[in-house]
């Protein structure tokens, strides 16, 4: 999967906030955990959890799957991290994370280069939540993906 430039900067106000967030929910943020995270954050591009292991090795540190699919699971739960099932990959939440859990973002997920697109809206939720409460579904908030093709890989199609 791709990877885009990513400013140190951003990094460290991104860690700090999901610091921040976990401190909040007593939840603990462990060095495994952060180093996750980091590594999603550096990528700027959605990765699968086999592309952080990888990235760990590379970095010096050995960390079994199964490992890295509790940190994963971890970060999703708190919302620092959404789960794309149309790529099987992971992406660091491009929003405001205290706000996650009272809207769902939409998720566009590109066929072609397989970049990924976090659109956050509480309209979009809310119009879910009002076409649904007629059938008694309750929606629960998570993210919602749609699949499609990016303007970039449209225009180098054409």
């Amino acid at each position: 999967m791709s990877r885009r430039k990513v400013s140190e900067n951003h990094i460290r106000r991104r860690l700090a906030d999901a610091q921040a967030l976990c401190d909040e929910n007593g939840a603990s943020f462990t060095s495994l955990r952060r180093e996750v995270f980091e590594l999603l954050l550096r990528r700027g591009a959605p990765a699968k959890a086999y592309d952080l292991q990888a990235d760990m090795i590379a970095t010096g540190h050995r960390a079994a799957p199964t490992t890295v699919y509790r940190a994963l699971e971890f970060l999703t739960e708190q919302g620092l991290v959404h789960r794309i099932n149309a790529l099987n990959a992971f992406v660091a939440c491009s929003g405001d994370f205290r706000h996650h859990h009272h809207h769902a973002p939409l998720m566009l997920a590109c066929s072609g280069c397989e970049k990924s697109i976090e659109i956050s809206s509480p309209d979009v939720g809310e119009t879910i939540r009002r076409a649904l409460e007629p059938t008694g579904f309750h929606f629960q908030g998570n993210a919602m993906e749609i699949r499609g093709v990016c303007e970039s890989c449209q225009e180098a199609a054409k």
